[in-house]
């Protein structure tokens, strides 16, 4: 690691999940569930964790904003205040603010409006992703105008960008928001039917598409806040994706950010980066079986690496539940060391 590389290290108690124990379940919050958190204490758990910018989320993905938004729901209470109060604590000290928003869906809107999300894409918890050619775009564009008018992050993460879903390969399919830009993209008519769009068809066609939105996006931060910078989660599953290789994403956002945080994945990040990009890593999340593995953060600071971990707890108590208390303990070493 070179001596002029200072790793940020971020924690967030996330607030887009509640969990359970015995057996460890993890369910989207609702805007009651977190709302009334004591936002000095909740600032000062992650202080104390030895971070060196503060994270948290402008809206939950359940579709709450954490500030008095005009543009959706927001949490009950003092709920609707824990943006503003966080945010002048970080400027009061002078750190770093980084927040979040969800680019493939808002779990409430996505039942109100079935129209816009991409057919297919219901996963097992009924939750529903967004086309990104659909109107939803220009409501989250219009939210992050919003957010960054009132408080100009330093970073911005949007969360879920991704086409339809995390697997993989999954087909364009047709429908009303697809038949227009299908013609302009591929230069036939939208087929009746999925089994007639090829693969190379759905390639294409998610590849434009998905820089279309990433255009937007960027656009709706530069020129609102432009020294907020940028970051997307997306679901690399494979280095070399052909979907994002060479991608406007990947070559515009000021970091790179893998959830899964395989060492394939973290090294082809690192491989094609540009100068200035960070790489942001995770080593404590939603663990799965090869996602999250909390051992490896000296292995990613010595590759250049900056530090990404989260954990949840049970509403309504800010306490980390116990299936995380390993992970957090080698978080808690990970940011004492890289400092």
């Amino acid at each position: 690691m070179s001596d002029k590389f200072t790793p940020i290290k971020i924690f967030t108690f996330e607030l887009n999940y509640s969990h359970y124990s015995n057996p460890h379940r993890m369910i989207p919050s609702m805007p009651h569930e977190w709302a009334f958190l004591d936002p000095e204490k909740y600032f000062k758990l992650h202080i104390d964790l030895g971070v060196n910018a503060f994270f948290t989320y402008a809206y939950a993905f359940g579709g709450h904003a954490f500030y008095p938004t005009k543009l959706g729901p927001v949490a009950p209470g003092e709920g609707q205040f824990l943006i503003p109060k966080l945010y002048k604590m970080c400027r009061d000290i002078g750190m770093p603010f980084w927040s979040y928003f969800c680019v493939g869906t808002d779990i409430a809107l996505s039942v109100l409006r079935n129209e816009w999300i991409v057919p297919g894409s219901r996963n097992e918890r009924d939750i529903g992703f967004f086309g990104p050619e659909t109107p939803w775009t220009d409501l989250l564009c219009a939210r992050v105008r919003e957010f960054l008018k009132m408080y100009p992050a330093d970073w911005i993460l949007f969360d879920y960008f991704f086409y339809g879903g995390w697997k993989p390969g999954s087909p364009v399919k047709p429908a009303w928001f697809v038949e227009k830009p299908f013609k302009e993209i591929i230069g036939r008519n939208m087929p009746d039917k999925a089994e007639e769009i090829t693969e190379e068809e759905s390639l294409i066609y998610k590849r434009e598409i998905l820089a279309r939105q990433f255009y937007r996006i960027k656009e709706a931060v530069k020129e609102t806040s432009p020294q907020t910078k940028i970051m997307f989660d997306v679901p690399y599953i494979i280095p070399a994706d052909p979907l994002w290789v060479n991608h406007p994403m990947l070559e515009e956002s000021e970091g790179l950010y893998t959830e899964c945080s395989k060492p394939e994945i973290v090294d082809w990040l690192l491989e094609v980066k540009k100068p200035d990009q960070r790489v942001l890593a995770n080593i404590l999340g939603h663990i799965y079986e090869g996602w999250s593995v909390p051992e490896r953060w000296k292995n990613l600071l010595d590759k250049g690496c900056d530090l990404f971990a989260y954990a949840g707890g049970t509403p309504p108590k800010m306490e980390v539940v116990p299936y995380y208390a390993k992970g957090l303990e080698v978080v808690r070493q990970a940011f004492n060391a890289a400092r």
